[in-house]
């Protein structure tokens, strides 16, 4: 059986909420067991239940939320928002360089105007 998207979000809440209500983690746990869950099951679910055209996008917001989750091991704000700003900023270049097709490289060539190289046909 496969399990969708939306589903295994619901079991990832369910289980930090259950760990919570027993006493387990604290209320900053549970939030950072949340996005850490979220984020690992949106890395999963981009190989297994997402086709390969949306594979990077959700491997890469999987991997901010589970970055995103440091904020309750790591007590210093500013560490946790820096590592979220390098995941983004490294994500963001992967899926350049990733999504680049041929059609992309050929687009910051421009085509010879009609007139040639001519100063009347390179004038507008």
């Amino acid at each position: 059986m496969r399990m969708s998207y939306l589903s295994g979000m619901v079991v990832a809440l369910l289980l930090s909420v259950a760990l919570g209500l027993f006493g387990v983690i604290d209320l900053y746990g549970v939030i950072s067991l949340v996005l850490l869950l979220w984020g690992v099951w949106t890395v999963v679910a981009a190989f297994t239940v997402f086709g390969a055209s949306e594979r990077t996008y959700y491997t890469s917001w999987g991997v901010v939320l589970a970055v995103l989750s440091s904020f309750d091991v790591i007590r210093n704000l500013s560490y946790t928002i820096a590592l979220v700003l390098m995941a983004v900023v490294a994500l963001i270049l992967v899926n350049v360089y990733l999504g680049r097709t041929p059609k992309m490289y050929n687009a910051a060539t421009s085509p010879t105007p009609p007139g040639g190289n001519t100063p009347a046909a390179t004038a507008f």
